[in-house]
């Protein structure tokens, strides 16, 4: 069985020169100061430009700032706040100019957009559009803010395609080799021919999806291209409209895909295939992509198209492919974009991420739910994006050869510091799904919430957290195999000649392995226990990665819990036995267990209690952490209770993990802070850990 790992195992190396080379791109477009490199991406060899701003508007800034770093800007192209296909239409223009794109309200410019058209002090300034987008009084502060020096003039036609054939008219001259055309009533298929062009210095007309205006055909007419490409699909541009153009330029190609993001990426590979450089931004409303091009188009040899990522934490696949083929060295990033997206741009361009070999789908009706192929994915995106605080690496493999994912965090991931460490671990059962997804909350919280999140920063720089995503990988891609649910709890190791596959993996660790009535000797049976304790590849990867956490005599792990499903409870050992303190627990340890499985209860509605009064299991994981190493373990038994009846109760809507997570979030991060001196939970930490107790957090 092949590993969920994609194919790609390492970063793609970079021959040094063009690694070179790209820096200097890189400084190019973002107005580096002299003498001070750029740094490249740990681990990989993508350098990335940032264009901040929490806006279109303050990202149009940055660029233009950028832009001036080079030299005189001598051109302003003035578009609406809220820019249309008219307003596309401007970036080839301003980019074979050399000139900047700043955003105007409707009857002013915001303040600090005046800053910067003062600041950069252009000869010319262009207004696109009618006085119904951008009014005259803007007009007058414009000149007002300039002098009688500058030109302060108006391209606008009656119409979006009249005022794109006026844009052309100014500055492209006949016998061109290429134009563009895209659909005056598609934004985003006008912002990625915009960018094309831009990148060719061709200009961009406008049509729309049922007609050739007269403006356009003239100004085709007069450009006579060698080559006219449409952007967009026929829901787009219509094919009355194709066969119009082919009347005026006799080669026309159509580049579209299924959507927005297919779109750009068809034209990002189909034109711009040795392109070293991408532009990347949202693409479902413009965050700044508009300004950014003519900061970057013409600067690269081969081009820079424009990419676009979507809502969440998954890169379309278009662009991911697109990313793929290009392995771009150099992405200029436009607008905000959540660390996650940023950390698979990167990643699929150096080959960090791949194609998951795992296939594995939800049905279709709970596609909100992390999927085993995206699992990696997920988890490596985030290292890529935090690589300071986040290391990836797997414990070791499944039954079926699959690995099992687990991540580091702290301040300084890569040094084995001397600091309290925390254990979390998730899907030993493989139909609990909900473990994975509050297992990934975990690791976006800690990481997401690092730079402004007071309480998160102080645990991450003080802990070491490590977090074992699923344990039972094997598991689940076959519960969810085929898209649909097949009710599977076990792992799916073979057991010997008998065609009753898995183990039960939470009653296959060696503490009172087989003790005491907890578990199953029949290799049929929902509970069975393995021939012997460890007989799982799963729980001795965890056993060995546990005990490789003993340094110097000691276990630096002073906290855990498993995450588990269902019945909202706060489980701690014992799970074997009923009694209510065997001789084998601690008194004052069991004085812990109950006030921090309180204390967690408090906080997520959960209800604490001993294992084993929910049913008593032996070769159970926390008896045997706390056992082995004196670990102080938990269980927690995620939504929903076990009052709640039929399929909801195994397998709930995807509808419910962003609340059930967001549920056990000051749990996790008590636990994880108790991780200092578990004893603090009942007021004895002078007693039991005086370093802690002598601290001023202590």
């Amino acid at each position: 069985m092949a590993s969920s790992r994609p194919d790609s195992r390492q970063p793609r190396p970079k021959v040094s020169g063009r690694v070179a080379g790209i820096a200097v791109l890189a400084c190019f477009v973002a107005g580096c100061v002299p003498g001070v490199p750029v740094p490249l991406s740990p681990g990989g060899g993508v350098v990335t430009s940032q264009l901040e701003g929490a806006d279109r508007v303050a990202v149009a800034i940055s660029a233009s700032t950028q832009l001036s770093a080079r030299g005189a800007v001598p051109v302003v192209y003035l578009v609406a706040a809220n820019p249309d296909s008219e307003a596309a239409a401007a970036a080839p223009a301003a980019a074979l100019e050399g000139g900047a794109i700043l955003h105007a309200g409707a009857t002013a410019l915001a303040p600090a957009v005046a800053t910067e058209l003062a600041r950069l002090a252009p000869d010319r300034v262009e207004i696109v559009g009618g006085t119904s987008t951008i009014g005259k009084a803007v007009v007058g502060q414009v000149s007002s803010l300039l002098g009688e020096g500058a030109s302060v003039e108006r391209i606008a036609g009656r119409t979006a395609p009249e005022t794109a054939a006026l844009l052309s008219a100014g500055l492209f001259a006949p016998s061109a080799p290429i134009a563009f055309v895209a659909s005056a009533d598609a934004y985003f298929d006008a912002l990625v021919a915009a960018s094309a062009a831009a990148n060719v210095k061709a200009p961009l007309l406008l049509v729309t999806r049922d007609t050739l205006p007269s403006s356009t055909a003239a100004e085709l007419r007069r450009l006579s291209p060698d080559r006219l490409i449409v952007v967009g699909g026929k829901s787009a541009v219509s094919e009355a409209v194709l066969a119009g153009l082919r009347t005026v330029v006799p080669v026309v190609e159509q580049i579209s895909g299924s959507d927005r993001y297919s779109t750009a990426a068809a034209v990002a590979t189909k034109l711009f295939a040795g392109a070293e450089s991408v532009l990347a931004t949202a693409g479902t409303a413009d965050l700044g992509a508009l300004a950014a091009i003519p900061l970057v188009a013409g600067v690269a040899p081969d081009g820079t198209p424009l990419l676009l990522t979507q809502p969440g934490e998954q890169l379309p696949v278009a662009t991911r492919d697109a990313l793929m083929a290009l392995e771009p060295a150099f992405i200029c990033i436009a607008g905000p974009l959540p660390p996650l997206i940023r950390g698979e741009l990167i990643g699929y361009s150096d080959g960090r991420l791949g194609l998951p070999v795992e296939t594995a789908t939800y049905p279709a009706l709970d596609s909100g739910w992390h999927e085993p192929g995206e699992l990696y994915t997920v988890i490596k995106a985030t290292e890529i994006a935090y690589p300071s605080l986040v290391s990836v690496f797997s414990i070791g493999k499944s039954a079926e050869g699959r690995d099992i994912w687990a991540a580091k965090i702290s301040d300084n991931v890569s040094i084995d510091e001397d600091e309290p460490e925390v254990l979390v671990d998730a899907l030993h059962h493989a139909a609990e799904h909900l473990g994975v997804e509050q297992a990934l909350y975990l690791l976006n919280t800690l990481t997401s919430g690092y730079a402004t999140d007071k309480e998160i920063r102080r645990l991450v720089d003080s802990r070491e957290i490590w977090i074992i995503f699923a344990v039972n990988p094997d598991g689940w891609v076959y519960d969810i195999s085929g898209g649909e649910y097949h009710w599977w709890r076990k792992s799916r190791q073979h057991n010997f000649n008998n065609p009753n596959l898995g183990v039960d993996l939470n009653r296959n660790y060696s503490y009172m392995w087989g003790c005491c009535g907890g578990s199953d000797s029949r290799v049929w049976a929902w509970n069975y226990r393995g021939p012997e304790p460890f007989s799982a590849p799963e729980t001795r990867a965890v056993a060995n990665f546990v005990a490789g956490r003993v340094v110097n005599g000691e276990q630096q792990i002073k906290t855990h819990v498993t995450l588990h499903s269902h019945g909202e409870m706060v489980l701690y050992p014992m799970s074997y036995t009923l009694q209510r303190l065997p001789s084998d627990m601690d008194p004052t340890d069991y004085s812990v267990f109950q006030a921090m499985a309180r204390k967690m209860a408090a906080t997520n509605g959960y209800k604490a209690q001993q294992s084993s009064q929910q049913y008593p299991t032996d070769g159970d994981e926390i008896d045997w952490m706390y056992a082995t190493y004196r670990i102080f373990s938990f269980t927690f038994e995620l939504y929903p209770t076990e009052e709640q009846a039929g399929k909801g109760i195994v397998y709930p809507s995807d509808d419910v993990i962003a609340r059930q997570t967001a549920r056990n979030r000051s749990a996790l991060l008590y636990l994880i802070d108790a991780a200092a001196c578990p004893y603090a939970a009942i007021g004895k930490a002078a007693q039991y850990c005086a370093a802690v107790a002598a601290s001023p957090s202590g």
